[in-house]
């Protein structure tokens, strides 16, 4: 038998120390918490992971010109600045 509005057994419920019971109630409700929200996670994968396959699906527009490749980037050589050793006060 379960004690109305716990998921404790009503032996468990009057003979443990409060202090254990709220830290009990304090995990039940995060597990809750994080359930709902991989639960909530997982359904968002799904519906983007069907956005994604469909879009894959889709036939790519056919066009006569080569797509533009990005430029590439240029080095800059560090110049060695003068006079930069401490050495003096």
């Amino acid at each position: 038998m379960i004690y109305k509005g716990t998921r404790q057994s009503p032996f468990l419920l009057f003979t443990m120390d409060p202090e254990i019971q709220a830290l009990i109630g304090v995990y039940q409700k995060r597990l809750a918490d994080v359930t709902a929200q991989a639960i909530a996670f997982e359904a968002r994968i799904s519906i983007m992971a069907r956005q994604i396959q469909d879009l894959t699906q889709q036939q790519p527009p056919t066009s006569s010109a080569p797509t533009p490749s990005a430029p590439t980037p240029q080095k800059k050589v560090a110049k060695p600045k003068k006079g930069t050793d401490a050495g003096t006060f």
